[in-house]
């Protein structure tokens, strides 16, 4: 503003609107040193006086924060503001995070509260990854209920942004035109009587666009029921409740006790052993890292870790993903490394306070948990728990399990992280036991037990339920799969994968 030829250049008093007094300060600050700590409070204000006052690099400052703080409960919010102010690449990246998301965000506060103009633009997009078009039915119709006194009058026009001939012919007939919301209104019949019609025109149903590929859950790698490690992977079918093995989508490194994470719409699979001959004295350790993409159907080589371990925690957290603990023949490590996509480089981030393999991460509104783990040295089982903060860089313990184990699966669900399985090897116990840490009271309880104890399987979370798959229950390396259900805390078991599977990874891509 006063320095590039602007009409304040000249003037020497200069009256300022919109910037209230602490942050003009923070930004006046930033002009003579450089520097200004942006936190969750006050990147809002701060972009908008940045933007006021043409300080470009801390536009750029802000947009970065933003984006590392995305998540499903805000990225609508970050784009709507990204929008505003012009970060175009924020936005874009917001964009495409919702899009990627889209089942978790529709259960956000902020889906709920989108204006009719900004969930048209969210509902129209061909990019929404979604298993069918029920899904999107179901979150327009959730939109309107939120305020249907208001909103109500709105149905037509969301009606024609779903893909209503992408519907079951009779969830049309018996849903759709049912609906409360759409079989009182004329117009809104007219539509779904066109979409019946379409259904029955096999020459017109093929010029419907389907959505995006829907997202799935990929099981790759592990140790099979003969011993040997895996590089094949398998898909999940939600519709069918099948798996589906691609022989031309193996990884290029048959391993086991393999990280995985997905990021960006990529299966990052890192670390892992691999054993040469039958002997433990003949185990590989790895350091490589591959990431597999569902739309080119293959695996990348992607840049090595630093150090090479096995059962290390793997996990994707403000656009990096980060390796944690693992081990190797002679020890357990407890070296944190970051892979930033961007710069395809590893760095070393802040170790854990203990030393962990086969420990359990999940993150949780922008933080890594870590829990469990074996240290080889103490030979013990931990029942200890960390959590990183990427804003701090600083590792606090939080409070402890109640059972001690390594092997365990670690999820995020809501504000709840759930520790599932393992094993205690001082008793070479398997469990069946899942614990449930609540963030915001920072309290453990245990919740109902799997069907099955599983020490070291691949777990996943897809639309608010958590799938755990195969694993190694003290006799036999496991092909059987279940699912949770947080809201009937209930297991149910789904269809056996094709290959017993333990120390395996997975992720929904």
């Amino acid at each position: 503003m006063f320095t590039n030829g602007m009409l304040e250049t000249d003037q020497s008093l200069v009256e300022i609107h919109g910037i209230d007094a602490r942050t003009m300060n923070l930004l006046l600050e930033f002009m003579y040193t450089g520097l200004l700590e942006i936190n969750i409070e006050n990147v809002q204000n701060i972009l908008q006086g940045a933007s006021l006052l043409g300080l470009a690099a801390l536009r750029s400052n802000c947009s970065q924060f933003l984006e590392n703080q995305l998540a499903s409960s805000n990225c609508l919010g970050i784009h709507h503001f990204a929008d505003m102010y012009g970060l175009t690449e924020l936005a874009s990246y917001a964009r495409q995070f919702m899009f990627q998301n889209f089942l978790d965000v529709v259960r956000s506060e902020e889906f709920y509260e989108l204006t009719q103009e900004r969930l048209l633009n969210l509902l129209i997009s061909d990019k929404l990854r979604v298993i069918s078009e029920h899904q999107v039915f179901d979150a327009a119709c959730a939109w309107i209920q939120y305020d249907p006194a208001n909103r109500s009058h709105f149905a037509c026009a969301v009606l024609k942004n779903i893909r209503l001939a992408l519907l079951d012919l009779s969830y049309l007939e018996n849903v759709v035109l049912k609906s409360e919301y759409f079989h009182t209104c004329a117009k809104c019949q007219l539509v779904i009587s066109k979409a019946i019609r379409t259904q029955q025109d096999n020459v017109a149903m093929e010029m419907i666009t389907p959505r995006a590929q829907p997202p799935c859950i990929y099981v790759v790698g592990g140790r099979n029921s003969t011993d040997c490690q895996l590089n094949s992977m398998e898909r999940y079918d939600f519709v069918s409740d099948s798996w589906v093995v691609n022989p031309t989508s193996s990884m290029n490194i048959a391993r086991t006790a393999v990280g995985a994470t997905s990021l960006d719409g990529l299966l990052y699979a890192v670390g892992g052993e691999c054993a040469l001959l039958e002997t433990q004295e003949d185990t590989l350790y790895l350091r490589c890292v591959e990431c597999y993409d569902p739309v080119l159907k293959q695996w990348i080589p992607k840049t090595e870790m630093k150090v090479a371990r096995s059962f290390v925690a793997v996990a994707a957290a403000r656009g990096c993903v980060y390796a944690i603990g693992g081990e190797d023949r002679s020890c357990s490590y407890n070296i944190v490394e970051k892979y930033d996509p961007k710069t395809e480089a590893w760095s070393f981030a802040p170790n854990i306070k203990r030393k962990r393999g086969g420990a359990g991460v999940a993150v949780c509104d922008g933080k890594i948990y870590v829990a469990g783990g074996f240290d080889k040295i103490l030979h013990m089982d931990r029942a200890s728990v960390e959590c990183y903060d990427p804003d701090t860089q600083e590792w606090t313990f939080v409070a402890e399990m109640e059972k001690g184990r390594s092997g365990l699966a670690l999820v995020t669900c809501d504000q709840f992280i759930y520790a599932i399985g393992g094993r205690f090897r001082h008793l070479d116990q398997y469990f069946d036991l899942v614990e449930r840490f609540n963030t915001v009271t920072k309290q453990w309880t245990t919740i109902t037990p799997m069907n099955t104890a599983r020490a070291w399987p691949g777990v996943a979370l897809f639309d608010g339920q958590i799938y755990v798959l195969g694993g190694f229950d003290g006799q036999s390396r496991l092909r059987s799969a279940e699912v949770y259900n947080p809201e009937t805390d209930q297991w149910l078991a789904i269809k056996d994968m094709n290959v017993h599977r333990a120390g395996c990874g997975a992720g929904v891509v």
